[in-house]
């Protein structure tokens, strides 16, 4: 970003949320998809108003004889005050300050720019936490949660020309986790009350599953392209899973690698047998997305990760008792959010999908540059985290997990320009039809 940018910031309306930086040259805003940015409104025209930059002061013209008030009267171009709201449609516009980096420090944005680059992805840009995570504490009736959940079919799949590539806003993993958190507590509260070792299985499948299976709604969220069921998801995190695991046990048995790399030699194997299970789906065509692999990554690190604290939880039972196993999945549960299973495959997954868009799938592609570099950094990162050394307040974890989030989000970026590109690409293919 350039020091002159300026930016205009939506702050109610339909498309609350989304911002701008004008710089030099001009941004149109508009419901065309070829507009530099997108409008959800449906009061805007399909190229509504102008943005530029003039000796560093914000300027608008309409277009078509849109309508634009400012402070509520209707003009047609001039220049934009620090105290001044435009209204264009239905939405209130007015400049902001460079939020571009969510109030991240300017080193740590340095730090994620080389890690991007690292990653083989361009910088994140645009980005901003609390934009992103806005909607989360937003009061929602149950049958909006049931109706966000009614995707992937003929019927509720979106055309090419109606996605919305602006940064997604997740809301309904948070949901997921606080009622899994809940049930959770219940199970740990009522084996505390009555000592009843039957309750023992509910609290492991809940705990083992309830961090990991937020963090894949969340990623079914982040699939902007609306194109994948809940039911194929859910389906992958079982047999996406066990395969996984299968394939990671027989390279341990055959490898020999952890004789000499130790718990390290995790990171190679683990990361190649839920690398493997994404052959499930990657042969099928109707999943093109680089956001389509993330959230199949995310569904077979969700299977892995859940069935492994699972195993995990009853060996500490077995071994050391009930005091021990809650620890243990307590443990497990909060570092999965800052890196794990799910973080760590659904990179490798949204690589792959990048490399293999709507081609025929080939091993060739596994060579590819931009997937081994993704594919090296989640494997990694995997050992590094098994590695026998701790910092205080859980620093690796933390470090770790910045990393992976850096490349998340770069990849996300990533997905979003590309359904963008195929939408310009459409339209220009499309003869102009008089109105």
């Amino acid at each position: 970003m350039n020091d002159s940018d300026v930016f205009l910031i939506c702050i109610a309306g339909p498309d609350r949320g989304k911002r701008v930086a004008i710089r030099d040259g001009e941004i149109v805003l508009g419901r065309s998809t070829l507009c530099h940015l997108l409008s959800e409104d449906r009061e805007v025209a399909e190229r509504h108003v102008v943005f530029t930059l003039q000796h560093n002061r914000a300027h608008f013209h309409t277009l078509d004889g849109s309508a634009v008030f400012v402070d509520g009267h209707r003009i047609t171009n001039g220049p934009i005050n620090d105290n001044q709201q435009l209204r264009i449609g239905r939405s209130l516009w007015q400049l902001g300050g460079d939020l571009s980096h969510g109030g991240i420090p300017d080193w740590l944005d340095h730090i994620g720019g080389r890690i991007s680059s690292v990653a083989g992805l361009e910088r994140v840009k645009g980005f901003n936490f609390w934009e992103m995570f806005s909607e989360v504490i937003r009061k929602r009736k149950d049958e909006e949660v049931e109706d966000y959940f009614h995707v992937g079919t003929l019927a509720t799949t979106p055309a090419l020309w109606e996605i919305n590539t602006a940064w997604p806003k997740p809301w309904v993993f948070f949901k997921v986790f606080v009622v899994s958190l809940v049930v959770y507590l219940g199970f740990v509260f009522a084996l505390n009350m009555f000592n009843n070792i039957k309750l023992v299985p509910g609290l492991i499948i809940t705990g083992s599953f309830m961090i990991p299976f937020a963090l894949l709604i969340f990623f079914f969220e982040v699939n902007v392209a609306r194109n994948v069921s809940l039911y194929q998801v859910i389906k992958l995190v079982f047999f996406g899973g066990i395969l996984s695991l299968i394939l990671s046990l027989f390279l341990f048995r055959t490898t020999g690698l952890h004789s000499w790399l130790g718990a390290a030699s995790a990171g190679i194997i683990e990361e190649l047998g839920k690398a493997g299970a994404l052959l499930l789906v990657v042969t099928k065509l109707q999943y093109r997305w680089t956001l389509n692999g993330m959230l199949f990554g995310a569904a077979v690190g969700a299977g892995f990760a859940s069935f492994e604290s699972a195993g995990y939880a009853l060996e500490r039972l077995l071994a050391y008792g009930g005091g021990a196993m809650l620890d243990n999945i307590t443990h497990r549960g909060f570092l999965s959010m800052v890196g794990g299973h799910v973080l760590w495959t659904s990179m490798v997954g949204a690589a792959l999908w990048r490399i293999r868009g709507d081609r025929d799938f080939s091993f060739q592609m596994v060579k590819d540059p931009r997937f081994l570099r993704v594919l090296g950094i989640a494997m990694a990162l995997h050992m590094i985290w098994n590695m026998p050394f701790t910092l205080p307040l859980y620093l690796k974890e933390i470090s770790l997990g910045f990393i992976a989030w850096v490349v998340i989000l770069g990849l996300i970026q990533d997905g979003l320009n590309q359904i963008h590109q195929a939408q310009q690409e459409y339209l220009a293919s499309k003869p102009l039809e008089s109105s």
